[in-house]
C-alpha cells in the first residue's frame, strides 16, 4: 500500500516539474525570438524595430531573462532527479532537458560567440 502511494507521488512530482519546465522553455523561446528579431533587423533603414528595441532594453525584460534562465537551470536539476528515478522514456526526457538548457539566451549567445570566434568574425 505504501509503495503505491510513493509511485503516485513520484508521478505527480515528475508531471509538475515537467509542466514547469515546459512553461519556462516556452518563455525562453519567446525571449529568444524577440532578441534575435531585434538583432537581425537592427538596421532601421528597412524596418521599424524601435518597439522591439525598447522592449529588449527595458529593465523588466532583462530581469525576465535572468529569472527565466536561472529558473530553467534549477528546474532542470529537479527534472534530472525525477528522470533518474523514473527509468521510463529516459532518452526523450534527457533530450528535452538538454533542449531546455540550450534554449536559454545565455547559452545561445555563447554558441554564437564560439562560432564567430572560430570564423574570425569578431
Amino acid at each position: 500500500m505504501k509503495k503505491e502511494g510513493l509511485k503516485k507521488e513520484l508521478k505527480n512530482y515528475e508531471r509538475n516539474v515537467t509542466i514547469i519546465l515546459v512553461i519556462l522553455t516556452v518563455i525562453s523561446l519567446v525571449i529568444d525570438f524577440l532578441a534575435y528579431t531585434g538583432m537581425l533587423y537592427n538596421d532601421g533603414m528597412l524596418y521599424n524595430v524601435e518597439g522591439i528595441r525598447n522592449v529588449i532594453n527595458s529593465g523588466w525584460f532583462m530581469t525576465l531573462i535572468w529569472v527565466d534562465n536561472i529558473a530553467i537551470y534549477i528546474a532542470n536539476l529537479f527534472y534530472f532527479a525525477g528522470v533518474l528515478d523514473s527509468k521510463r522514456d529516459m532518452i526523450v526526457k534527457v533530450a528535452f532537458a538538454i533542449f531546455s538548457i540550450l534554449s536559454t539566451i545565455l547559452i545561445n549567445l555563447q554558441i554564437v560567440n564560439l562560432i564567430a570566434d572560430a570564423f574570425g568574425m569578431f
